[in-house]
C-alpha cells in the first residue's frame, strides 16, 4: 500500500488544484478566477463575498490596489489582461456588504502595531478578526498617513474601514513612532508589528527573516516600498498589505506559542498550474463607461477570463471524463480505498477503468501517470484479496485458452529441426493476431523462413500481458516461466513480434532476450516499393505499446511509404497516440469506457486508418475504414478473408487460434487433426449473438449449458411461449439460457445471460459433458 508521503509525491505531479497565475501574483491570495466566474454569471453579490473573504480592508484595497494579477493574466497577449481592478471597484459599488464577521470576546494576548500604514492596518485587521486585542499607534490624524501614501484614496472608505476595526477591539492611539515606543511596546504587549513605510527606525527587508518577517524577539516588520525593474521605488498597496498579512500569521503564532515556520510552504508564490492556450482566440478588453462598468459591461469583461486550468489529460481521456475528476483526486480516492480493510466499490471501478495506455503521462506537463497509479492499486487490491474476481475474469480465461494445449503451440523450423539445430529467430505473432488473422500469420511465417538466414521457429501463445494488466503478478510470473522454458528450448532466439503489448510483456518476462518488432525486420527485407490496394492517403494509428518505441513507429511509416501510401498524421499521434480501448483490460472491466475510447479515437481520423496492432484495427473496423499492415504487405496481403470483413467475435477468436494450430501442425509437421464437430445442433440469431458478445458469453458456453441442462433434465418450460429455461455452473460463473427445441433435433437460442459468481441451485456438471468432439471424416 502507498505510504502517505508517496501519495503526496504523486499528487504533487498534478497541478490542476494549483492556483492560476492571477492568484499566485496576488500577495493576498485573492481568488481572482472564482471572482470573475461569479461576475460573468451575473452573481455580483457572490463576487463581493470573494472580495470580502480574501481582502483585508476591502473598501480600501479595492480602491488603491496596484493589481499585479493583471500583469500575470494569460489574456495579456490575447486581447489584453482582464480589468480586475475596475471590476472589483464595480463590485463594491453594485453590491452591499455581504459578510458579517463574528466579533469575538478579546483574548488575553495583545498586539501593538506601530504605524497606521497599509501593512500595519492589514496586520491589525487579520489579528483582531481572530479575537486578539490590537493597539495601533500613529502620528497625527489616523487617516493622514494612508492618504499621503495613496493620494487617490477617498477619505470616506478609509474612515469606514477604520471605524469597523474599532468594533473588533482595535484601539487607535496617537504617539510619536520611535525606538522608545518600540521598546515600551515590547514590554507591554505579547507581540509587536512595525510598519516600515512609516517608522524611520525600521530595518531593511534583508535584516528580517524572509519566511516569517521576524526582526528580533517578538517583533515583525513589513510594508517596505517596492522596486521597479528600472530601480524606481514605489508604494505597492498589494505588496504592503501582503507583508502585513504574512507578518500577521507569524504574530499569531508568537502569541499562541506554536511553531513559526511549520506548514507555511503554501505561502510560497509559484506558478505551477499549466494552462494550454491552443485555440484561445484574442478578445479585446471591454472598456467601461465614464462612471465605471455597468452590470452588462462587467459581465462581458469578466466573461473574457479563460478560466485557467490544465485538464490536458481529462480532455483526451474518456476514462477520466467518466468520473468528472482529475488525477490528483483519483490518487486520493485510490489511497483512501487502500486504507480501508475491504476497499470500496467506487475505487475498484476507478482503478479498473484505466486502459494503462500511458497517454496522460506523455501529455501531462508534469508527467503524471494514471497508468502507474491504477496498476499499483490493482496489485494492492489483488494482494489484499479485495479485487472483484469478475473484473478481469473473462480476459484471464481468454489468456488461459490462448496459452493452453487447445490453442498454443511451438513449432521449430522443420528444416533446422531435421538437422538437430535451432532457428536463429522466433516469430511470436501474439494471441490476438493468431485469433483474428491465422492464415496471414502462416503466410508471414512462410515468408520469414524463406527470407531470414538461420531458421525461424513459430510460437503461438499469449504473452501474459492480461495477467500483468490485471495486477496479478503471481500469475504473470508463472506465465513468464512457461515463456522462458519455450524460449530456452528454442535455443534463446531473437524474438520477432507483431504486437506492441507482446513487446512490453516479453521485455518484463524475458529481459535478457532480444525482442524486435516484426515491422522493423520487414522494413529491411521488403523491396523499396511494392503495389498495394490500400488508399493512397491514410492516417496511422500508433498503438499504446509503441508509445516509446520510435523504431516501431518509423518502420510502420516506412512500410506505408513503400506501399505508395502518404501518411497524413491524425491528432495526438506518435508518442501522444490515444488508446483504442483494448489496453489495460478496460474492454473487459468497463466496456462502456472502452467503446467511448474507440469512438473518440475514430472520430479523430480524417482518412482511412492503417494499424500495426490487430486489436486497434478490429476495434476501429466497424466504425471506420481500417486496414492492418498485413493487408498491404506482399507476403500477407492476398491471404485470409477480405479485409473489409467484420472482425471476429469472442467465440470466433478462440476458434481461430485452434484453427491456426491445426493448420500449422498439418502444413509443417504433417499432423492432421480430426475435424471439429459440435455435440448438438445450435442456432444463434445474430441479435442474440451480439448480446452474448456484450455479456462475454461464448458459443461453447451456451453449447455446454444446453447440453448439460438437457442431459440432467433440470429445465423449466414456459407454457405460454414454449421456451425452455435453465442454468449451468461449470466454474465460478453461472450461465442462464432460454431456448427452443426444434423439430430437427436441434435448438435455437432465444436469450443468454450470466452472473460471474456462484449462484446456489445452478446445475453443476456431475460428469464431463462433451460440448465439442473431434470426429474422423
Amino acid at each position: 500500500m502507498l505510504e502517505q508521503s508517496q501519495l503526496h509525491a504523486i499528487e504533487a505531479r498534478c497541478t490542476q488544484e494549483a492556483a492560476p497565475r492571477c492568484r499566485t501574483a496576488c500577495p493576498l491570495d485573492m481568488d481572482v478566477r472564482s471572482f470573475l466566474e461569479c461576475l460573468a454569471a451575473g452573481r455580483t453579490r457572490d463576487a463581493r463575498k470573494f472580495v470580502e473573504r480574501h481582502l483585508p480592508l476591502p473598501a480600501v484595497l479595492t480602491a488603491v490596489c496596484d493589481h499585479p494579477c493583471e500583469n500575470a493574466c494569460l489574456r495579456r497577449d490575447l486581447g489584453g489582461s482582464l480589468a480586475v481592478s475596475a471590476l472589483e471597484k464595480f463590485c463594491m459599488k453594485a453590491a452591499p456588504q455581504q459578510s458579517r464577521p463574528l466579533i469575538r470576546p478579546p483574548k488575553a494576548q495583545n498586539l501593538a502595531v506601530l504605524g497606521a500604514g497599509l501593512a500595519g492596518l492589514t496586520a491589525a485587521f487579520d489579528i483582531s478578526h481572530k479575537g486578539f486585542s490590537v493597539t495601533v499607534y500613529h502620528e497625527g490624524p489616523r487617516e493622514e498617513a494612508m492618504q499621503r501614501a495613496f493620494p487617490a484614496l477617498d477619505a470616506a472608505p478609509l474612515a469606514e474601514e477604520l471605524n469597523a476595526l474599532e468594533k473588533f477591539h482595535v484601539r487607535f492611539v496617537s504617539a510619536p513612532l520611535s525606538l522608545e515606543l518600540l521598546k515600551e511596546c515590547e514590554k507591554n504587549f505579547t507581540a509587536v508589528f512595525v510598519d516600515a513605510s512609516l517608522c524611520a527606525f525600521a530595518p531593511v527587508r534583508e535584516e528580517t527573516d524572509p519566511i516569517t518577517l521576524l526582526w528580533h524577539g517578538k517583533v515583525c516588520v513589513g510594508g517596505w516600498e517596492s522596486t521597479t525593474p528600472t530601480g524606481a521605488r514605489f508604494a505597492s498597496a498589494s505588496g504592503q498589505a501582503g507583508e502585513g498579512r504574512k507578518a500577521g500569521i507569524t504574530l499569531q503564532r508568537v502569541m499562541t506559542g506554536v511553531s513559526l515556520v511549520a506548514s507555511r510552504e503554501g505561502e510560497e508564490r509559484k506558478d505551477k498550474l499549466h494552462t494550454p492556450l491552443d485555440g484561445v482566440a484574442p478578445l479585446a478588453r471591454v472598456l467601461p463607461s465614464e462612471g465605471g462598468y455597468t452590470e452588462g459591461q462587467a459581465r462581458e469583461e469578466a466573461s473574457r477570463c479563460i478560466r485557467c486550468a490544465c485538464m490536458q489529460c481529462v480532455k483526451e481521456c474518456p476514462f477520466l471524463q467518466k468520473y468528472k475528476e482529475f488525477p490528483r483526486v483519483y490518487a486520493r480516492k485510490l489511497y483512501n480505498n487502500a486504507s480501508v480493510v475491504r476497499g470500496t466499490r467506487t475505487a475498484n471501478v476507478i482503478m479498473n477503468g484505466c486502459a494503462l495506455c500511458g497517454q496522460c503521462e506523455v501529455i501531462c506537463p508534469e508527467h503524471f501517470s494514471m497508468a502507474d497509479l491504477c496498476l499499483a492499486a490493482r496489485r494492492d487490491a489483488v494482494e489484499r484479496d479485495v479485487m472483484p474476481v469478475s473484473a478481469h475474469e473473462f480476459a484471464l480465461e481468454d489468456m488461459a485458452q490462448a496459452s493452453g494445449p487447445e490453442a498454443s503451440f511451438f513449432l521449430e523450423d522443420p528444416a533446422f529441426a531435421a538437422e538437430g539445430r535451432h532457428g536463429a529467430a522466433m516469430f511470436f505473432p501474439g494471441c490476438q493476431l493468431a485469433a483474428s488473422r491465422g492464415e496471414q500469420v502462416l503466410a508471414m511465417y512462410r515468408y520469414l523462413r524463406a527470407s531470414l538466414p538461420g531458421g525461424v521457429s513459430l510460437y503461438s501463445s499469449c504473452c501474459g500481458i492480461p495477467a500483468h494488466w490485471a495486477g496479478r503478478e503471481g500469475l504473470f510470473a508463472s506465465h513468464a516461466e512457461t515463456l522462458r522454458a519455450v524460449w530456452e528450448k528454442a535455443g534463446r532466439p531473437e524474438i520477432l513480434t507483431a504486437c506492441s503489448s507482446c513487446m512490453s510483456a516479453l521485455a518484463l518476462a524475458l529481459p535478457e532476450a532480444s525482442v524486435v518488432s516484426l515491422w522493423e525486420k520487414l522494413d529491411h527485407l521488403l523491396p523499396s516499393s511494392f503495389p498495394s490496394a490500400a488508399p493512397k492517403v491514410m492516417n496511422v494509428q500508433d498503438p499504446c505499446g509503441a508509445r516509446r518505441n520510435e523504431a516501431w513507429r518509423n518502420a510502420v511509416r516506412s512500410l506505408a511509404a513503400k506501399a505508395g501510401i502518404t501518411v497524413e498524421e491524425a491528432a495526438r499521434t506518435g508518442a501522444e497516440s490515444a488508446c483504442c480501448g483494448y489496453g489495460g483490460l478496460v474492454w473487459n472491466a468497463q466496456p462502456d469506457v472502452a467503446d467511448a475510447m474507440a469512438e473518440k479515437r475514430t472520430g479523430e481520423f480524417s482518412r482511412p486508418v492503417l494499424a500495426s496492432c490487430i486489436m486497434c484495427h478490429d476495434r476501429f473496423a466497424e466504425r471506420n475504414e481500417s486496414w492492418h499492415l498485413f493487408d498491404i504487405l506482399p507476403p500477407t496481403a492476398g491471404e485470409g478473408e477480405a479485409r473489409a470483413a467484420t472482425p471476429p467475435g469472442l467465440s470466433a477468436r478462440r476458434a481461430g487460434r485452434i484453427a491456426l494450430k491445426d493448420a500449422a501442425l498439418e502444413e509443417f509437421l504433417g499432423q492432421k487433426s480430426a475435424p471439429h464437430k459440435e455435440s448438438i445442433l445450435l442456432r444463434i440469431p445474430e441479435e442474440v449473438r451480439k448480446s452474448m458478445e456484450r455479456r462475454y458469453i461464448l458459443r461453447q458456453d451456451v453449447l455446454a449449458a444446453i447440453a448439460g441442462i438437457e442431459g440432467s433434465g433440470a429445465k423449466f418450460l414456459n407454457r405460454e411461449n414454449g421456451h425452455f429455461l435453465g442454468s449451468w455452473r461449470p466454474r465460478n460463473v453461472t450461465f442462464w439460457v432460454e431456448y427452443t427445441a426444434d423439430d430437427d433435433g436441434g435448438f435455437t437460442l432465444v436469450r443468454a445471460w450470466c452472473h460471474r459468481m456462484v449462484v446456489p441451485g445452478a446445475i453443476q456438471p456431475a460428469t464431463k459433458v462433451i460440448m465439442e468432439e473431434r470426429v474422423h471424416a
